[in-house]
């Protein structure tokens, strides 16, 4: 299933850091991974950095100050990297203030799995999507007998999940 219009944010993102920034954090967060991760160049990869315009932020419904702020906790969490054209640190709200162009990057947690960064948007390869419900079943071998009240669980589970996955499509 190939998922048009849309972007790849970290799961870092969600899983550690989503419950400790404020809302202007994450809606300038979103920006800017919107800029670098939700655009692909013909070679099928990611942006590395972006300029992005202080008034690009604005548009997310933050006023000036907001955006800043929000700038600022992102940078104290480590979570972003902002720079000059030839990379000088842009840390100091006063030197992007005086900056003509900044620069905007992620610093992802080396741990989690990055491939929208490397992978080429391949049209041949599927992408297997899991469901988002964290289910662990016990593997069961060719020739061992699955119980039926097991069997029968795991069924009702697929049936319900397919039963889902139609009622959103009448949306």
């Amino acid at each position: 299933m190939k998922l048009n219009n849309t972007t790849a944010v970290p799961n870092v993102f969600f899983d550690k850091q989503i419950g400790t920034l404020r809302g202007s954090a994450i809606r300038v967060y979103l920006k800017i991974v919107r800029n670098l991760l939700g655009w692909r160049d013909e070679n099928g990869q990611v942006k590395k950095r972006d300029w992005i315009a202080h008034s690009q932020f604005e548009k997310t419904g933050l006023s000036n100050r907001s955006v800043t702020n929000g700038i600022e906790e992102l940078l104290e969490k480590q979570l972003i990297q902002v720079a000059d054209y030839i990379g000088n640190n842009l840390s100091d709200p006063k030197q992007r203030k005086l900056a003509k162009r900044v620069y905007y990057s992620l610093l992802l947690d080396n741990s989690e799995k990055t491939t929208f960064q490397t992978e080429k948007n391949d049209q041949n390869k599927t992408q297997e999507l899991l469901t988002t419900k964290e289910i662990n079943y016990k593997k069961y071998s060719a020739n061992e007998r699955i119980p039926d009240h097991i069997r029968i669980q795991r069924i009702k589970d697929e049936q319900e999940r397919k039963q889902i996955q139609r009622d959103s499509w009448n949306t």
